[in-house]
């Protein structure tokens, strides 16, 4: 075989074989956004087959040693630190095509522990490997970048001072959204969330969530049964968010 009909070969290859994430549903709302298909290839060399993770159980915990970053690739995830009163604080939940595991890189440790809320499956991409291909693919680095920033924007807004019914509602808002360009309905989703966890999130007293909850129900604006939740009077609803 020529070098030519090496090289066209080798192209076939590239273009033929599909790695993890080309599979993956959520692709372009992960690291591997815009890449190409070489370099989707050495980027599947980097990350380990997905794995499963059952409900309640963490996938790394705080202060442990940073190595790796953790990308959703089913179910859901939550975020939780402990504040100076040793209290603890969620501070995000994770969908699908979302990266966790960002916080420990400034420190070389977690810096909170992250617990599956369902059964759920994760990626792992160790970082010094991710770091070492982000050289020979800048792409790599710009892509992590911006789901650092997009970290950033999300912890600022969900810091707002907005009355209570508003700031459930904006978190409603922003759930439906997330769901919407993972391809879900963003009217009516499954919310694997206690009401204690998304008043400690939203950092409200549990009953204060309970009566905004209510409130929103009695006003037919959304129904919320047996952790699914549908969003009745969208624009209604996005009104209040932005109050």
């Amino acid at each position: 075989m020529s070098k030519l009909q090496r090289n066209i070969q080798n192209y076939k290859n590239i273009v033929n074989t599909k790695t993890k994430c080309q599979k993956c549903s959520v692709n372009t709302l992960c690291l591997p956004s815009g890449l190409s298909s070489s370099e989707l290839l050495d980027l599947d060399k980097v990350i380990a087959p997905s794995k499963i993770v059952d409900k309640n159980k963490p996938l790394f915990s705080y202060g442990e040693k940073f190595d790796s970053l953790y990308v959703v690739h089913s179910g859901m995830f939550k975020s939780t630190t402990v504040n100076e009163e040793g209290k603890e604080r969620i501070i995000s939940f994770h969908l699908p095509g979302e990266v966790m595991g960002l916080d420990g890189i400034h420190s070389d440790f977690y810096e909170s522990t992250v617990t599956a809320l369902t059964m759920s499956s994760y990626c792992k991409i160790p970082y010094k490997q991710l770091m070492d291909l982000s050289i020979e693919h800048p792409v790599i680095q710009q892509n992590l970048l911006k789901v650092m920033s997009k970290e950033i924007y999300s912890c600022k807004k969900n810091h707002i001072d907005i009355g209570s019914t508003a700031k459930l509602a904006l978190f409603i808002k922003t759930l439906s959204y997330r769901f919407e360009i993972r391809g879900y309905s963003g009217k009516e989703f499954f919310l694997p969330i206690s009401q204690r966890d998304i008043a400690n999130y939203l950092g409200m007293a549990e009953e204060t969530l309970s009566r905004v909850f209510k409130k929103l129900q009695k006003s037919e604006m959304v129904k919320y049964k047996k952790h699914i939740l549908t969003i009745l009077k969208k624009e209604e609803l996005e009104n209040i968010a932005e109050s």
